[in-house]
């Protein structure tokens, strides 16, 4: 009997010879798997050639049937079994929302730490090589890309981003594509840089749409409801069996891109999200990324955590946790690079610095580089990828090192001492206390233990991490009487002995 490993996909392929005006629209395929107490409508898919395909992900352990139906007689009526066997070391599922924290489907801790390289996956090879070599090297497990290449140079934009893509996501010509016929060559590579990222446990946030066109493509714009969903029929169908797959809905989801300005909703997000929810059959993560002086997007159902872009990382984080309940990432913090542009000149240490703020807060963050290099407007790490070259990232990967090795499910922001401006303090009860301390604050010291004075006499084992120069400093003993004080750019952990 055929098999997959647990979290796999397990792939049906028949070459078809039936002749039909367009198999895209006019060919209805899906299969009712069943086994191990589950059961899942899963929807096939066009991909040229006369083939068509049904991915399915192997949830749990166990024997699986499978029974296709289809309105063209060649596909309808197909049955068979396969095996799933228990998952292999170190896969633990797709990412999920557990209350404010993300977990791995076996309930394993997921701490996501992010980047962005919008378009990397239509670069050549080498660039793509490169691109995943610096996502392994710093340790970045998820990224933000597009499905629809981008273009925007000129006017306002001191970078050029206009590489053509080797093909475009549907038949036709630019501004007059058929949006009802999707070029399978497109997907085919899009869905392979998802495949390369899951091998190396990297999470894929594919963005569904995004304004940045500009008319010269017109694919985004020329789009009608009828198409978007079509389109996204196809998506789901495709990716939705890879385990790393998030959706988010759009890149800043509320912007005019005519004046910069906050506009009228593109698409009615909230048809598209229930969409996608009901289609996908193994509920992956979905999100909507708004215009920095945007709003928001309002909790929905379809809603499984909030992805936000702005520079507050901290304070912003903490409401919108207790606002919705959720998971929340700052997905857009601004870039460390050199633009003239306010997105992309920050400095490694205030990215540093606003990446550690999302993790004291209880959250998440992505990074981002935009660098220009010897006048090279064009290859920029943060649409195109390639070799990463600034500060922040190695640094950013210490920070991944230490995190991980907290039990931070566990652990809860600590008023006690956190001042939400120098310090930040997280704590499990009073057995384990972290805090970040950007600034020195001579004779400034952190308390140990609760107000009332019933801990004084509890010992503390003190790490103090050096988190500029990526190494430990100190490690001593402390209590009430011998407290250790803040010293800049460190992470004070305090372990109860």
């Amino acid at each position: 009997m055929p098999g997959i490993a647990q979290w796999e996909r397990y792939e049906l392929c028949w070459q078809v010879e039936a002749q039909v005006p367009n198999p895209f629209v006019d060919v209805r395929l899906s299969a009712t798997v069943r086994g191990s107490g589950l059961e899942r409508e899963v929807e096939g898919f066009y991909d040229g050639e006369g083939v068509y395909r049904l991915r399915f992900m192997g949830e749990a352990p166990g024997e699986f049937t499978y029974r296709t139906h289809s309105n063209l007689a060649e596909l309808d009526g197909i049955e068979g079994t396969f095996t799933v066997t228990p998952a292999e070391a170190g896969v633990h599922g797709p990412v999920r929302a557990r209350g404010t924290r993300f977990a791995y489907a076996d309930g394993t801790p997921a701490f996501i730490m992010g980047t962005t390289a919008y378009a990397w996956h239509y670069r050549p090879a080498e660039v793509r090589v490169q691109t995943l070599a610096s996502l392994e090297r710093f340790g970045f497990n998820k990224v933000r890309m597009l499905v629809f290449p981008k273009h925007y140079t000129g006017g306002f934009n001191q970078v050029d981003i206009s590489y053509e893509p080797p093909c475009y996501p549907f038949e036709g010509e630019p501004k007059s594509f058929c949006f009802t016929r999707p070029n399978p060559a497109y997907f085919q590579a899009l869905e392979q840089r998802v495949e390369d990222l899951l091998q190396r446990g990297i999470e894929a946030d594919v963005i569904l749409f995004h304004p940045y066109d500009f008319g010269h493509w017109d694919i985004d714009a020329g789009m009608d409801e009828a198409d978007a969903l079509l389109y996204l029929r196809y998506i789901v169908a495709r990716l939705a069996a890879y385990r790393n797959v998030w959706w988010s809905l759009a890149n800043e989801y509320d912007i005019d891109t005519r004046h910069r300005v906050i506009g009228p909703d593109r698409r009615d997000w909230d048809v598209i999200g229930a969409f996608i929810q009901a289609r996908d059959p193994y509920g992956h993560l979905i999100s909507n990324h708004n215009i920095p002086f945007g709003i928001i997007y309002p909790d929905r159902h379809w809603l499984t955590h909030v992805c936000y872009q702005h520079p507050d990382t901290y304070t912003l984080m903490l409401e919108l946790k207790e606002r919705y309940g959720k998971p929340v990432i700052n997905d857009e913090y601004q870039y460390e690079g050199n633009l003239s542009d306010d997105w992309g000149n920050s400095s490694p240490e205030l990215v540093l610095e606003r990446h550690w703020k999302s993790v004291m807060a209880g959250g998440y963050a992505s990074h981002g580089e935009a660098f220009v290099r010897d006048g090279n407007r064009k290859d920029i790490f943060w649409s195109y990828g390639g070799t990463m070259t600034g500060e922040s990232a190695p640094r950013l990967r210490y920070l991944r090192e230490i995190v991980e090795s907290l039990p931070l499910d566990k652990m809860e922001r600590q008023p006690l001492n956190s001042d939400s401006g120098n310090v930040f303090a997280l704590a499990q009860g009073h057995d384990l206390i972290v805090i970040f301390c950007r600034h020195a604050l001579p004779g400034k010291w952190p308390w140990l233990g609760p107000w009332d004075g019933s801990l004084r006499g509890a010992r503390y084992h003190a790490t103090v991490y050096d988190l500029w120069n990526c190494c430990i400093l100190d490690e001593f003993d402390v209590d009430q009487e011998h407290r250790p004080q803040y010293r800049a750019w460190t992470l004070l952990k305090l372990e109860r002995v």
